[in-house]
């Protein structure tokens, strides 16, 4: 009977260096650019006002279908905003261009690395599950910073299909892995987070490392440092 601590990756171990709307500006900036290499020349107010509706549509259906929107389709509904044909060159652009910051303007939580280390040496398997348009930049993320080979299961939504806290996010995670959800832990700082585990059996962690927790769900507990889930780890019992 496997334990599982889950880990969720944006907002927990990971955070933007910047405030969140300076980071998506620096995103428009570099999808002008690319659109621009493209042959197509915008203003910034055009691109960013079309970046916007794009991003308010696709999570309008994420928040209300809880299905994901993968970033190819995010991005050819940023297209449609701007009536722009997609083409194979195009999207190949923007897709760097959106990444861009993802994968260079952001911190990774002190001590998420030891945390892993810790969990896995107490048996469990360590899990992460994140709400992504885009695993393929996740996992380049993760391996930028050294911490690709610390998980034994990656869970992306984008793959998936569904988000937290959707039900079948957590199912396949469990079919896969063989976790037991009444002996899991899962460290996550949104709602969808808290709930989806608790809803799934689990118990949950919100961290508020970067920011408050300001969901509707109640966890089980709060930890503002990895270090403090680290310590719940080693309270835990071996049943």
């Amino acid at each position: 009977m496997e334990r599982g601590l889950l880990i969720d990756l944006w907002g927990t171990i990971f955070w933007p260096k910047l405030p969140l709307e300076e980071y998506h500006r620096l995103r428009v900036r570099k999808i002008r650019e690319s659109l621009g290499e493209a042959g197509r020349s915008l203003s910034f107010e055009a691109v960013y006002e079309a970046y916007m509706a794009a991003r308010r549509l696709a999570d309008t259906i994420r928040t209300t279908t809880h299905a994901e929107v993968n970033l190819t389709a995010e991005m050819l509904i940023f297209l449609d905003k701007l009536g722009i044909e997609p083409d194979l060159d195009v999207l190949r652009r923007l897709e760097e261009a959106y990444v861009y910051p993802y994968l260079t303007h952001l911190v990774v939580a002190e001590g998420v690395a030891d945390l892993i280390k810790t969990a896995r040496e107490r048996g469990f398997k360590v899990i992460l599950a994140s709400n992504t348009a885009s695993g393929k930049a996740s996992e380049r993320l993760l391996r930028e910073h050294g911490l690709l080979c610390l998980f034994d299961y990656l869970a992306f939504s984008d793959e998936i299909g569904f988000r937290k806290p959707h039900p079948r996010f957590f199912s396949v995670i469990v079919r896969e892995t063989g976790i037991v959800p009444s002996r899991s832990l899962f460290v996550g700082d949104e709602e969808a987070d808290i709930a989806g585990a608790k809803n799934f059996g689990m118990k949950a962690v919100a961290f508020t490392g970067f920011h408050e927790y300001n969901g509707s769900t109640t966890p089980d507990a709060t930890a503002r440092t990895m270090a403090e889930v680290a310590e719940m780890l080693a309270g835990s019992n071996e049943r």
